[in-house]
């Protein structure tokens, strides 16, 4: 395979990749990283590749800690228990399966609200836990659509170099 094709390829995975951080059904960050991680077998690493590849790295799993710690802060920040982040993440992955691409969000959302409310038999508090839970996805989106154009600027950097 040419090198400008493989690097064509690289790109079109790595778009793939970020419209995965805006619909929660495809690969987002592990794919741009998959796509850096081929260039650089197919390719080569070069002078700087190795370091690249490190950082894109290092962005990617900040990335994937971030979605889930920043969500759950959010959620506990709104009041909620770590039993209504675990139902909110475990209707939120049915959710994500059965109806995607928005039954995640959904799910994670109706989730810790069941919860919560069966845990306090009152609406309001649910909906705290329930807000903060989606204030804090909101967040972890951005920081992960951040760290995705990240990490294919810092392969850009390393086709050009």
């Amino acid at each position: 395979m040419s090198e400008t094709l493989t690097t064509l390829l690289a790109g079109a995975l790595m778009l793939v990749g970020l419209l995965g951080v805006l619909i929660p059904v495809l690969p987002d960050l592990f794919l741009v990283w998959l796509a850096a991680l081929g260039y650089g077998l197919l390719v080569g690493w070069g002078a700087w590749g190795g370091w690249l590849f490190a950082l894109i790295t290092l962005l990617g799993l900040v990335g994937m800690a971030a979605e889930i710690w920043v969500t759950g802060a959010g959620a506990r920040k709104g009041g909620a228990s770590s039993w209504g982040i675990v139902g909110g993440l475990g209707l939120g992955l049915v959710g994500l399966l059965a109806f995607p691409p928005l039954g995640g969000v959904l799910g994670l959302l109706l989730g810790v609200f069941l919860v919560e409310y069966l845990r306090h038999r009152d609406a309001d508090k649910a909906l705290r836990s329930t807000l903060g839970m989606g204030a804090g996805y909101g967040i972890s989106f951005l920081v992960k659509l951040a760290l995705a154009l990240g990490m294919i600027g810092a392969w850009i950097i390393w086709v050009i170099l």
